[in-house]
């Protein structure tokens, strides 16, 4: 996206551009400039217990880069596996994941 070479629908979970904690030695922070034509056509959402990614350097990206479609997953830690698939249920069966709303809004979005 960064580069322009991909305009089409995109999903983007946790962008690692604000480590926390430890993390934050290794990885540095950084804010990726995106073409607006980009922009418009992404969904992305970071959880709000991430300890790995910043969810507020997030949310900065996302208004820096005009991308309106940002969400905060309540409860969501990085790997948000209960958030986008759902809650394990017995048989190993997951129920209520948002995966496949965040693809379909992604989907919808013009461009």
């Amino acid at each position: 996206c960064e580069l322009g070479h991909w305009r089409g629908p995109t999903v983007v979970i946790a962008p690692a551009v604000k480590a926390c904690g430890w993390s934050s030695l290794v990885f540095p922070s950084w804010m990726p400039a995106l073409p607006a034509s980009a922009a418009a056509r992404i969904v992305c959402v970071v959880g709000d217990n991430d300890k790995t990614i910043s969810p507020s350097g997030v949310e900065r990206m996302c208004r820096t880069n005009k991308i309106a479609n940002f969400e905060v997953a309540r409860g969501g830690d990085h790997r948000m596996n209960n958030y986008l698939l759902g809650k394990t249920k017995k048989g190993g069966k997951r129920d209520g994941g948002k995966l496949e709303e965040l693809v379909h809004r992604a989907l919808a979005l013009p461009g």
